[in-house]
């Protein structure tokens, strides 16, 4: 795939942890920028999770004490912080939303028992361990600025006795889907990513753009503000009155408006795995 490396405008900098994010991320970076979403969120408590650490391994523990009626309605089965980026916040999507997720099976093993999948996550992540209000369990891990959620099903991964996890496809129409899926995860826990600068597909600049599209726009700046901000204030000079630039920046705003309205959830909740 051809990737190219954004020029030198060092205002765009603080969106470059965005293109080692897989889609659900990018669909959480749409969708925490929907005003009715946040004022949702504006109703969360702190004590509506509990939070602690895991005794014996580098992970947090969330657990929902309340029902997340209003987290459900937007396919989350806890409500973040909408403050928080697609790597920091705790987004956990259900499986309504985002069926193509991982799906773990845990094992109980004997002390000894080797878990090359499991031993492998713990060593290159760092893990943050969510329970819903129903007692189903969720991991994230987040590992070289990617996220990779996991629903687990089994034994729980909060019991006395050493897990062991198998990875499950459960029919044959989603084998290839998730074959994806599994290869896109692995990548990331072997490092085949290494350090480098942010380098964009033409799927993941589309998306980029869209997120500094309806930043300007939160900001009270028009159209043209927008060109200006990822094409520099000279080529708008030259540009702008134009048919092509101006277009551009409508189709952008349109298709970054949509999937902040609600088309994440089929748009990229549903998409295959990002080639990087």
């Amino acid at each position: 795939m051809e990737h190219f490396t954004i020029g030198d405008r060092v205002e765009l900098s603080r969106y470059d942890y965005l293109w080692r994010l897989s889609p659900d991320r990018w669909a959480w970076e749409f969708l925490r920028r929907n005003p009715d979403f946040r004022r949702d969120a504006a109703t969360r408590r702190d004590d509506d999770i509990s939070e602690r650490k895991a005794p014996c391994v580098n992970a947090r523990i969330l657990r929902a004490r309340e029902p997340q009626p209003l987290a459900d309605r937007w396919g989350l089965v806890m409500m973040p912080d909408p403050n928080l980026n697609g790597h920091d916040a705790d987004v956990v999507w259900n499986l309504a939303a985002f069926p193509d997720q991982i799906i773990i099976y845990c094992v109980t093993r004997a002390p000894h028992e080797p878990c090359e999948i499991w031993e492998r996550v713990n060593a290159v992540s760092k893990s943050t361990h969510v329970t819903d209000y129903s007692g189903r369990e969720y991991l994230l891990c987040r590992c070289d600025g990617s996220v990779i959620q996991n629903c687990c099903t089994g034994v729980s991964l909060l019991g006395l006795e050493p897990v062991g996890v198998r990875l499950m496809i459960t029919d044959m129409q989603s084998f290839p889907r998730r074959s994806k899926l599994l290869q896109s995860a692995f990548d990331v826990y072997n490092g085949v990513y290494p350090t480098r600068p942010a380098q964009w597909s033409k799927t993941t600049q589309i998306l980029r753009d869209g997120l500094i599209a309806l930043d300007c726009l939160a900001l009270g700046g028009n159209h043209r503000d927008v060109a200006a901000a990822l094409y520099g204030q000279i080529r708008v000079r030259e540009e702008w009155n134009g048919p092509s630039m101006k277009h551009a920046v409508r189709y952008l705003v349109k298709k970054a408006e949509a999937l902040r309205d609600g088309g994440y959830r089929e748009d990229l909740l549903r998409a295959d795995p990002f080639l990087r």
